[in-house]
């Protein structure tokens, strides 16, 4: 039997340890986003030696194990916890990396099939600071117009009083002015009261996680003004040495260009933070036209296709 139990913020190192032995770069799984979105999928988290499993039993779906070393006794207690239940096992979140160390393990007993809703949209450190290219003219012109309705600043959410952020960088706390998390949470609230949307409910509940736990998620933040108002809020944190994880982006719709603004001075912001960063990842689209329109529109130099794996 799997001893499963409710994820904690005092579990965040040993996950972090086995996401980056993983190296899959996915961020489904990352420990901030197991924390946040707790309560609304009632995800339960188990360890297997030098894996890490997590699974939704309610709904008989379990995550690919993540770690390093011999998969299958991980898989074969996923097996044993479904068959248990008179249930076929089916794993989520595989890649083409863990394909190629599942399938010739378990390939004659699972059918594999896309999942592109959940597939994370990954861009170079270059592309999103630097906007490059005749593909990605628009995104530049879309700063031209923001910057042509007013003054604005860019501004670091602060973790504290001190107004550090997390690696201290002298050189990054002397570039940025800093905001603190009540006026990022209080521009967050505003932006759901415009929005007006019960369906984004679970995602306020989970933004809302963020700030409580700003410090211990290892979050870091930014806030886009325009004529000395707020307009566009993001934060993220780093998936592992080489990849970071934008969890939300938020602009008002009365500020052209404010999205893709508050996308390049984030971006900028990180790669002066984490100059060792290469990707960042900007998770994915949910099936979501809209959202996918905008995320392929900066043209992805990886989308990290997801797949099932669901037992014959």
């Amino acid at each position: 039997m799997i001893n499963w139990k409710e994820v904690e913020l005092a579990d965040k190192p040993a996950i972090d340890d086995k996401i980056c032995a993983s190296g899959c770069h996915g961020a489904d799984y990352s420990f901030a986003n197991l924390y946040m979105w707790r309560k609304a999928y009632r995800t339960l988290i188990a360890f297997n030696g030098s894996r890490f499993l997590v699974g939704m039993p309610q709904w008989n779906v379990y995550a690919y194990p993540k770690g390093d070393g011999d998969v299958r006794p991980s898989i074969e207690l996923l097996l044993e916890e479904a068959h248990s239940k008179g249930n076929k096992l089916i794993i989520r979140g595989l890649t083409d990396k863990t394909l190629a160390e599942f399938l010739p393990l378990y390939g004659d007993r699972f059918e594999i099939s896309d999942d592109r809703d959940n597939a994370d949209y990954v861009y170079s450190v270059d592309k999103l600071c630097n906007l490059p290219g005749r593909h990605l003219s628009s995104k530049r012109n879309h700063i031209k117009h923001f910057e042509r309705n007013g003054d604005w600043e860019f501004h670091i959410i602060s973790a504290g009083k001190c107004g550090c952020i997390t690696s201290g960088n002298p050189d990054v706390e002397k570039e940025y002015k800093k905001s603190s998390i009540g006026e990022a949470r209080a521009f967050v609230d505003e932006f759901y009261k415009e929005k007006n949307d019960p369906d984004l409910e679970k995602e306020a509940q989970a933004i809302e996680e963020m700030f409580d736990h700003y410090a211990e998620l290892g979050f870091i933040g930014g806030l886009l003004y325009q004529n000395g108002e707020p307009v566009a809020f993001t934060a993220g944190t780093k998936l592992d040495e080489e990849v970071f994880d934008v969890h939300f982006e938020k602009a008002m719709p009365g500020a052209p260009g404010a999205y893709t603004m508050v996308n390049r001075e984030f971006a900028r912001l990180i790669h002066a933070e984490f100059p060792d960063i290469q990707y960042f990842n900007r998770e994915e689209d949910m099936g979501l036209e809209g959202l996918r329109r905008a995320k392929e529109s900066y043209h992805p130099d990886i989308l990290l296709m997801k797949y099932f794996a669901t037992e014959k």
